[in-house]
């Protein structure tokens, strides 16, 4: 009787060892391979969408500062404009 109980807890204590050790190696493997992967992609993608952002807010500045340099050379010209109409209808005496 005392065989039986000694052989059925070896078993048992081998099999749950065994159970043990292939979910850690298991999970080391997966850990090794999935979430490395996964997180040098989402880096890499992160990266690349700030740089994209970073290009974008570059060429928006100089949109911007285009607009405003143009904006202000036509006012310039209008004023330019408008004074010589003034000179010439002052010298037409009206």
């Amino acid at each position: 009787m005392f065989k039986r109980v000694t052989w059925f807890s070896v078993g048992v204590g081998v099999g749950a060892a065994g159970t043990v050790v292939g979910y850690l190696r298991a999970r080391e493997l997966a850990r090794r391979h999935l979430p490395e992967s996964v997180h040098d992609a989402a880096g890499r993608v992160a990266g690349r969408a700030e740089d994209e952002l970073r290009l974008l807010a570059e060429r928006a500045g100089d949109v911007v500062d285009d607009w405003r340099r143009t904006s202000a050379e036509a006012r310039h010209t209008r004023q330019q404009a408008e004074q010589l109409l003034r000179r010439q209808l002052e010298q037409a005496g009206l």
